[in-house]
């Protein structure tokens, strides 16, 4: 029943040719939650897990974008006093 709703969102904003599941969503949900500072906890519980290791994968995401960001940033240019 969702697929089918899922499918109509997917042809109104123009995507077209991708496999994307109302799972995909769910994911995406909760990585923005997290990125946005949303607690893990509200979270755990938006997503209905049981436990909230299965949330902190989403944290983890987060950690490795927050991580790859900071490793691409260069002290090269700053004058040191």
């Amino acid at each position: 029943m969702t697929q089918h709703k899922l499918q109509t969102w997917l042809k109104e904003a123009g995507i077209d040719g991708k496999r994307i599941t109302f799972h995909c969503f769910r994911h995406t949900f909760a990585t923005l939650q997290v990125a946005s500072g949303t607690d893990i906890y509200t979270v755990q519980h938006m997503l209905s897990h049981a436990n909230v290791s299965t949330t902190q994968i989403y944290a983890d995401i987060m950690d490795s974008g927050k991580r790859k960001a900071a490793e691409r940033l260069s002290l090269d240019g700053i004058n040191k006093e």
